[in-house]
């Protein structure tokens, strides 16, 4: 073995750890990118006003397909339709508006939200995850007819969150600091780096929240 071959083999065991961290940490990158490019691009689309009856306003299972929510949300959401229905409970905006046709009653206010027609009231174009039209059929005093259109919006549980703290694995102390990113009520994706001690280390998980654990509780 020649000086050369030396010299190379030891520059490799010394950086190949940090090379493969690095290789390591940027496919995470780049495999978060697209997930979050993917992510976005979905909930920009659901993020658009859908246009649903009474009976599917009420349904939980046809919220959860319809609006892709979890079942706990679809659920508040079914019961808040439910109180308004009853007069119990008022929508996020209420107004009337004359069509020959309740579907187009309703497909006419998506329309304005989604472009934003500044005619309307300002709840019914503040930002939400989701955003829903539920017609109800009205009787003015002269015999006409009018439906008017209950505005809903659904906020999701999503943001981020940071944390820090102190560490000890058998004789060794860390720092470990923490950033959560919560994109719903149910899941998390979480990122760890350990400061101090002596070694480094980290840490990614992807929480998601179970009613049940192990089929057993």
């Amino acid at each position: 073995m020649n000086g050369y071959e030396i010299v190379k083999t030891g520059l490799w065991q010394q950086f190949r750890r940090p090379v493969f961290i690095f290789l390591l940490i940027l496919l995470f990158v780049a495999t978060a990118y697209f997930a979050y490019q993917k992510y976005a691009e979905t909930e920009t689309a659901l993020r658009e006003t859908k246009v649903i009856n009474q009976k599917q306003a009420t349904d939980v299972n046809a919220l959860q397909n319809l609006l892709q929510e979890s079942r706990q949300n679809a659920q508040m959401l079914a019961d808040a339709v439910k109180q308004a229905q009853a007069g119990q409970k008022q929508p996020v905006v209420n107004f009337t508006v004359q069509a020959p046709t309740v579907e187009q009653a309703a497909q006419d206010t998506a329309r304005r939200i989604n472009e934003k027609d500044p005619t309307l009231p300002p709840a019914a174009l503040s930002p939400s995850d989701r955003t829903l039209t539920v017609p109800q059929q009205v009787k003015q005093p002269a015999g006409t007819q009018e439906w008017q259109v209950g505005v809903y919006k659904v906020n999701n549980y999503r943001n981020l969150e940071w944390s820090a703290g102190f560490g000890q694995h058998g004789g060794d102390r860390y720092i470990p600091v923490q950033l959560q990113r919560n994109f719903s009520k149910d899941a998390a994706l979480s990122y760890e780096q350990h400061f101090g001690g002596k070694e480094s280390g980290w840490e990614i998980k992807y929480t998601v929240k179970t009613d049940k654990l192990l089929f057993l509780f």
